[in-house]
């Protein structure tokens, strides 16, 4: 029951996030439609799908990827990329902190920004369409991923349809992409954050090694082995989709991306550029190696005859964009903003205190007047530091507090069901109603507490380092001390380790971004049992 409400509550979110926008745009009327049976190219297809037109009556769908942000043109969204402890692969796809913001806007707001990323892996007759003189005759077969080509080619496809599309039907990018928009390959980082569920679930679930799924992974993802595969490439959208509306974004053929492959240190990408990268793995990836953070790197040529190659089970799925200086009118806003974040922005190098760096510079400093006025900026920012420091403690005792009062709530919350789930057993048939009821609103509102008490340790570890935490807690360990001394003992115990726990779920999830929200809902239901034992 729980589950199914948080997945009715992702969709709810989902559709929030689009009302708040602008309407899904949708292609140019005058432009030509696609006379091509549904089924081979878009066979699960929903209201708000942008459609585009293809040579010989083709058509391809794009699913919207919000990246809603401030009304600032240099704002973007924090994306984790990665996860930790994927064994032998940590070179490769260990954590890596980033950002996100889509390229396009309808109407040049800086807030309404995405970008556009293709329902389906390119299929066979859609890529011929493109690519070749004579146009395919759609089939069950043409609907299978096209692979083994290079990622010239890829590159050449988009560059094909984008020249067909301002051509033979004008208006259409225009229309739902916006001004000089074009067809190409998406990043890596638009194609993780899409493929991890974009905006539609909480942070949290976006840093788990696969996107939520309400059932079974076969039910999701075409992987090796004769449970899903068994070595052959299916046709697109047969499975469930992720929760952005997006198919075969994990498994089937692995997709190519625009960027050059790089290993990754423990906290950048490293400086040596190699390939083309691939991501998503794909019929030859095993049911236990399937995740999101998957990259492997695919060489551009063939080493004994120089050709650009391609390579079995490699495909690709479109992304639209747009040029970041569209028009003298959007330069001289970027610069506005630009100036806007250096106004209120600091860089601070982390490895050393540059109030210090200061005095001693000011120490140094022959000329009186100059030292004088060093000195005067030392005493300037050491007050504002002192000030902000003071500010952060008040603002993590307050995230603290409300973190360990989440968990007592979701307690409360479980409490609660069990006492009514032990009525059920004995009710009569005038109470059955009456208690399902309030079991369900009970469920309901368990649901609404973990997305709160999970928001609240994603904002505390990602906020907060946790020696302003650890010290936190020692504030409100003593401001209960002495505002719950009237309380029972029990309760001031309680109180506290629910403190403790919370500021302890932060530490491991500043360690493992990627643990599941299902561990620390596991180390709740165990304090609650205890709790309901009486077991200090």
């Amino acid at each position: 029951m729980l589950e199914r409400l948080v997945k009715i509550s992702r969709l709810l979110l989902s559709a929030c996030v689009i009302c708040a926008t602008t309407s899904i745009p949708q292609a140019d009327a005058a432009a030509p439609m696609p006379d091509w049976k549904q089924d081979f190219w878009n066979p699960r297809p929903e209201s708000d799908d942008v459609v585009l037109p293809l040579p010989c009556g083709g058509g391809v769908a794009f699913r919207r990827i919000l990246t809603t942000v401030s009304g600032n043109w240099l704002a973007d969204e924090p994306l984790q990329l990665g996860n930790s402890d994927i064994p032998g692969q940590e070179h490769s796809e260990s954590i890596l902190r980033d950002s996100i913001v889509g390229s396009l806007t309808i109407d040049e707001k800086p807030s309404d920004r995405f970008y556009l990323l293709g329902k389906y892996e390119l299929t066979r007759d859609q890529y011929d369409a493109v690519m070749k003189d004579e146009c395919p005759s759609p089939s069950d077969g043409g609907s299978l991923p096209v692979d083994e080509i290079s990622w010239f080619d890829a590159n050449r496809f988009a560059q094909r349809l984008t020249s067909w599309l301002y051509k033979e039907a004008p208006g259409a990018l225009k229309s739902v992409a916006g001004e000089k928009a074009f067809v190409r390959l998406p990043t890596e980082e638009e194609w993780e954050f899409a493929a991890r569920g974009g905006l539609t679930i909480t942070d949290a679930d976006r840093r788990k090694l696969r996107f939520p799924m309400d059932g079974s992974l076969s039910d999701y993802v075409w992987f090796a082995g004769f449970k899903s595969c068994d070595g052959s490439l299916q046709p697109v959208g047969l499975l469930e989709p992720n929760p952005l509306g997006l198919y075969d974004i994990l498994g089937n053929a692995q997709e190519l991306t625009s960027d050059f492959y790089r290993l990754r240190t423990r906290s950048r990408p490293h400086g040596q550029v190699g390939g083309a990268t691939a991501r998503g793995g794909s019929c030859l990836t095993s049911e236990e190696r399937v995740r999101t953070a998957e990259r492997e790197e695919i060489p551009l040529y063939d080493a004994e005859t120089g050709e650009a190659r391609g390579r079995p089970f490699t495909g690709l799925r479109l992304a639209i964009g747009a040029p970041v200086l569209a028009g003298h009118d959007r330069i001289e806003t970027i610069n506005r903003d630009w100036k806007a974040i250096g106004d209120t922005r600091v860089t601070i190098d982390p490895d050393r205190d540059p109030i210090d760096t200061l005095g001693e510079i000011a120490a140094a400093e022959t000329s009186d007047e100059i030292r004088g006025a060093i000195e005067d900026a030392v005493r300037v920012f050491r007050t504002e530091m002192e000030q902000r420091n003071r500010i952060e403690l008040r603002s993590a005792k307050l995230v603290v507090l409300s973190g360990g009062l989440g968990i007592r709530d979701y307690i409360l919350g479980l409490d609660t069901n069990t006492r009514i789930a032990r009525l059920l057993e004995s009710a009569d048939a005038d109470q059955l109603t009456m208690l399902r009821e309030n079991l369900n609103r009970g469920e309901e509102r368990l649901a609404v507490s973990r997305q709160i008490f999970l928001s609240a340790l994603v904002h505390a570890a990602d906020d907060f380092p946790q020696e302003t935490l650890e010290s936190a807690r020692q504030i409100v360990t003593e401001e209960n001390r002495l505002q719950l001394r009237e309380m029972t003992e029990r309760t001031q115990q309680t109180t506290q380790e629910m403190i403790d726990m919370f500021v302890e779920f932060s530490e491991t999830y500043r360690k493992r971004p990627d643990t599941p929200p299902e561990y620390f809902e596991g180390e709740i239901k165990k304090l609650f049992q205890k709790f309901r034992e009486g077991i200090r």
